[in-house]
């Protein structure tokens, strides 16, 4: 499949639409999906309820590695200046909405305005700083008749299991991580606090083909699913080290890389 065909394809992307920021999905397959199972975190600071947000069960998972797979396929042979332009935009919008961002962190977190207004300004420096990254080539010779060169590929489907404390920040990071380096993602926010990541996974499906970006609201049966799921290449976990000896764990029988912040 030739280059430009590629991008043909990936361009074929949706139209630019508003965000409502008082009703949340998963996001499969570039389609806002809602589940059998709803509940409500509330806002920390007043315990007032917050809104619906979906509980994905593992069929939802089972659809969204699919879709990760598939799309994995194409955006694996993108090239990485397609990935950076398409990341740096991504994150320029999210900041040209950072009033109605930081509102929404604001209920979800109970963090005061001027740290919630810092959490956007930062996820996107992080999402900016990881698309301008590299990905060089290394070529040693050994003698005059041979050369050794080093690549890096792509894994596959990332699972990204984020925690509450800054969620659109560290969800960010691993998917910027991911993007840049022609993986595809699921995101798993907190059950405390999945609006923003669910929401940033809906605005993603503006820049990103379908089944690139994908996040699921769940419950504690969530994260062991994902963790042992076969096909799910790697996982990115933040969190306590007690839940990380339970993800590495998991992913042995799987042989999936891990990368644990604990």
């Amino acid at each position: 499949m030739t280059t430009i065909l590629i991008h043909k394809i990936l361009r074929g992307l949706t139209t630019m639409s508003k965000l409502s920021f008082d009703q949340y999905h998963n996001v499969i397959n570039g389609k806002l999906k809602g589940a059998e199972k709803q509940y409500h975190s509330i806002n920390p600071f007043t315990e007032e309820p917050l809104w619906d947000a979906p509980v994905a069960s593992e069929g939802d998972l089972d659809e969204a590695v699919e879709a990760a797979n598939a799309a994995f396929q194409t955006w694996k042979k993108s090239d990485l200046e397609y990935r950076r332009t398409r990341i740096k935009e991504f994150a320029n919008e999210l900041l040209s909405q950072r009033s109605d961002w930081t509102e929404m962190i604001i209920k979800e977190t109970g963090q005061p305005t001027e740290l919630a207004e810092e959490e956007i300004e930062a996820a996107c420096e992080w999402l900016t700083g990881i698309a301008n990254i590299d990905l060089p080539e290394h070529t040693t010779h050994e003698d005059d008749n041979v050369k050794v060169t080093t690549k890096y590929f792509p894994l596959g489907v990332v699972g990204a299991i984020v925690p509450w404390n800054f969620p659109v920040f560290l969800a960010l990071g691993k998917v910027a991580s991911s993007l840049i380096c022609g993986n595809t993602v699921i995101v798993k926010p907190s059950p405390y606090t999945p609006y923003s990541i669910l929401k940033a996974a809906e605005l993603a499906q503006n820049f990103f083909p379908p089944g690139v970006v994908q996040a699921l609201g769940g419950d504690d049966n969530l994260g062991p699913w994902m963790t042992k799921h076969p096909g799910i290449a790697k996982i990115s976990f933040t969190g306590s080290a007690t839940t990380g000896k339970r993800v590495m764990a998991a992913a042995a029988p799987t042989l999936k890389r891990v990368t644990l912040e604990l």
